[in-house]
């Protein structure tokens, strides 16, 4: 059975990682990693069943599992980073608001006032603050998907961790049921030999249904990235009217 179908995903994780590091980029432009489930499974003859999990070596499912709850770790700074900028723009969009308003009540003077050349200064200042403001909320709508993002890779890191260890028992049982078909002893116990191969069974099916669930917060998290993405591609264009100038807009 080859191993490159599950070893791939860990593969990408740690080189990822590694150039992160390397480059000092944050860990929010990483990228998505392979499926921890074998892609084919190895052909088995008609009369006999496939290991629908085939074995893996425990040293390397050992290393997976460093790597997944490193990947968690790493995803919880920046579901604190995210979640700290969130709150800073949305104070800066309650000042912004503020700011605007005590220009509109400047405007209502000069009316009263009739300066007229105050006035038009004033509505000018209004429409940048007010553009300024977009940005802002701009902002803080991607920094709320940013958070998302985290939390979701976080589950997904989470999720994977967990299968990783569910695996590692699963190989215990495995090497349990082979010790045990290695002696005289064993091969005569039936009834022992068959609960065991029911536990293994029955852990298998639990190692499935965890994979699934990887699988389902990977998709979650995919999501979740496209509409960090879609985000900032709405900040850039109302970034670029805020240079434009608010007449331009």
């Amino acid at each position: 059975m080859t191993q490159h179908g599950i070893r791939s995903g860990v593969l990408k994780i740690t080189c990822s990682l590694a150039a992160l590091m390397i480059l000092g980029l944050p860990l929010t432009a990483r990228p998505a990693r392979a499926s921890v489930a074998p892609g084919v499974l190895p052909e088995a003859s008609p009369d006999s069943l496939i290991t629908l999990l085939p074995p893996r070596d425990g040293e390397v499912v050992r290393q997976d599992k460093g790597v997944a709850e490193a990947m968690e770790a790493a995803v919880n700074v920046d579901l604190i980073a995210a979640q700290g900028r969130l709150a800073e723009t949305k104070a800066h969009i309650e000042v912004r608001k503020s700011e605007i308003e005590m220009i509109k009540a400047k405007v209502k003077l000069a009316k009263e006032q009739k300066n007229q050349t105050e006035q038009l200064d004033l509505e000018r200042q209004i429409k940048v603050k007010e553009l300024q403001l977009k940005v802002l909320e701009a902002r803080r709508d991607m920094r709320d998907a940013e958070a998302g993002l985290a939390e979701a890779r976080r589950k997904a890191a989470q999720v994977a961790a967990a299968f990783f260890g569910k695996e590692l028992d699963l190989i215990g049982k495995r090497d349990d049921l082979i010790q045990m078909r290695s002696v005289p002893a064993g091969m005569t116990n039936l009834d022992g030999l068959m609960r065991l191969q029911n536990e293994i069974r029955d852990m298998e099916r639990r190692c499935l249904e965890t994979l699934k669930e990887v699988a389902e917060k990977e998709k979650s998290a995919a999501e979740n990235e496209a509409s960090v993405i879609e985000k900032r591609l709405k900040l850039q264009e109302i970034q670029l009217q805020l240079l434009a100038g608010p007449e331009k807009k």
